[in-house]
Formats: structure tokens, sequence, C-alpha cells
């Protein structure tokens, strides 16, 4: 009962900060919300004992810093980190489910596609290009959960996300918003 507590929790914290991310117009504090809502994330799954998706955040927050880091210095990170986070998630991922759990599912490549196109797409510094191309991993990752029979929240968790990713592109993209300064830090 403890453990489902605290999964709740953190992936509730999660979910606050990974939503509030999608409303900076600032991308390097895009980023820093990412990474702090990858962090509760991989506490959750820790919790709910769902190591693949943990192991697997725990190289997205490795991603998220590096190009948090790029973003930073003021340069795009090199495509070829891309590739690398992919890399690195698709091992991942075949080292524990194939070698240690032995759980391997066909439903998981709609997992690791999703996955890998955050990989590219997390590092476009265009944060409208970003946002838009952000709606078809999360999508993924919806339908995912939704087909594995995974926890209600965390598919409505999803979800949640990909309403605040409409939400912000209707706000900076569509209905641009008339005040200078408004959302910016």
């Amino acid at each position: 009962m403890l453990f489902e507590i605290l999964t709740f929790l953190t992936s509730f914290i999660a979910m606050a900060l990974i939503a509030a991310s999608y409303f900076f117009s600032n991308k390097k504090f895009y980023l820093l919300f990412q990474s702090l809502g990858i962090v509760f994330l991989i506490a959750s799954y820790l919790f709910g004992g769902q190591y693949f998706a943990m192991i697997g955040l725990f190289v997205g927050l490795l991603r998220t810093l590096t190009y948090y880091a790029f973003e930073n210095k003021g340069k795009p990170a090199p495509i070829e980190l891309a590739f690398l986070f992919s890399a690195l998630t698709i091992a991942s991922y075949g080292f524990v489910n194939f070698l240690i759990l032995k759980t391997a599912q066909p439903l998981d490549l709609i997992c690791l596609v999703s996955l890998v196109l955050y990989a590219f797409t997390f590092r476009i510094r265009d944060l409208k290009i970003m946002r838009f191309l952000t709606l078809v991993p999360t999508v993924l990752s919806i339908a995912y959960n939704a087909l594995i029979g995974a926890a209600v929240f965390t598919v409505v968790s999803y979800s949640f996300e990909l309403g605040a990713n409409i939400l912000s592109i209707f706000k900076y993209h569509i209905f641009k918003n008339k005040k200078p300064n408004a959302w910016r830090l």
C-alpha cells in the first residue's frame, strides 16, 4: 500500500512538472522542468516495480540534461547524441527485457519508437517545431500504456501532458499572446 501511494504521489508531481514545462518560452526552462519531471517519473516507476520504464527514463534524463547543457551554451546538441541516446535506450531495453526479465512484447516497439522520437525531438532548439513534433511520441506513449494495461493514472498523466502541449501550441503559436513579456522567464 505504501509503494502504491508513493507511486501515485511521485507520478502526480512528475505530471505537474512536465505539463508546466510546456508553458515556458525559454528552452532552458523547458528542459529543466522536463528533467525534474523525469526524476519523479523514475521514482514512480521504481516504487511501482516497472524497471524497464525506470531504466529507459534514466537514459531519458541523461539525454535531457545533456541537451540542457548544450542549450545553456547556446548551441544545438549534435545529431550524433540523438543517435547515441537512441542506441542506449534500445540496448537497455534489450538487456532488461530480453536477458533479465524475459518480458519482451511486440507492443514494446511502440514504446521504443516513442523514446527514440523524444531523443531526436528534444534536441531541436526551436520550441515551436519541438512542441509540434513532441505530439507524436506523446500520442504513442498514451497508446502504448493503454494497450499494455498500464495503471489508469499513467495513461491520464500522458494525456494530461498531451493536453498541456496542445494548449501551449495554441497559446504560443496559434493565438499568440499580445503582451510582449507574458510567460517569459
